[in-house]
């Protein structure tokens, strides 16, 4: 938890969206929506210009850290179901969280402070590389115009998206407010990968 344990007097009360998954500001996350009470958040975000916030599911609840998300984008799928781009926006810390009677969580926020755009150093250029070869995979085609290679911010935020790291390590860079000591871990945690595969 970053910000003191107790909730600031000036919150406003948003719908979570607990995923397997760690989205940074930034991040590009295709959905596809089918429970009912989604439905009805997507649709109340559409209709009245909010957002919702994303968040780590736990085997018991969620991470009190996410990412508020907007709607970028809507379709209906081949499949019949209704598609999203939801993009990462700010990072929010959760007080509060209760369940309403249709299931959907929700939970006072409040944002967290900007992270710094540092310009990322020579000595990471290893993991710019690593990046740049990750934006090539089919399956991540298109999905990011533009990334900012010199912003260690973004790099350190696209990396943790995408590689396959277990998700408390995700959320602990996620966390994290300063993007070098941000990808010195990473560093680490790609050397573990290498040696493991």
């Amino acid at each position: 938890m970053i910000l003191d344990s107790l909730q600031p007097e000036v919150t406003v009360t948003k719908p979570l969206f607990p995923l397997p998954l760690v989205l940074f500001p930034g991040g590009r996350l295709p959905l596809q929506i089918f429970e009912a009470r989604y439905l009805d958040m997507v649709g109340q975000c559409m209709r009245d210009g909010e957002h919702f916030i994303v968040t780590m599911a736990r085997s018991e609840g969620f991470a009190d850290l996410g990412c508020e998300v907007s709607i970028r984008d809507f379709d209906r799928l081949d499949n019949g179901l209704l598609g999203i781009l939801a993009v990462g926006e700010r990072k929010q810390q959760l007080f509060n969280p209760r369940q309403r009677g249709d299931g959907l969580w929700l939970a006072d926020a409040v944002d967290l402070p900007l992270e710094s755009s540092d310009e990322i150093s020579v000595e990471h250029a290893g993991l710019v590389g690593l990046l740049k070869s990750l934006q090539t995979h089919p399956t991540l085609r298109g999905l990011y115009s533009e990334i900012d290679y010199t912003d260690a911010s973004e790099v350190g935020a696209r990396l943790t998206e995408l590689l396959p790291f277990d998700n408390e390590v995700k959320q602990s860079f996620f966390e994290m407010q300063d993007s070098g000591k941000r990808l010195r871990e990473l560093e680490s945690e790609v050397a573990k990968l290498q040696i493991q595969g």
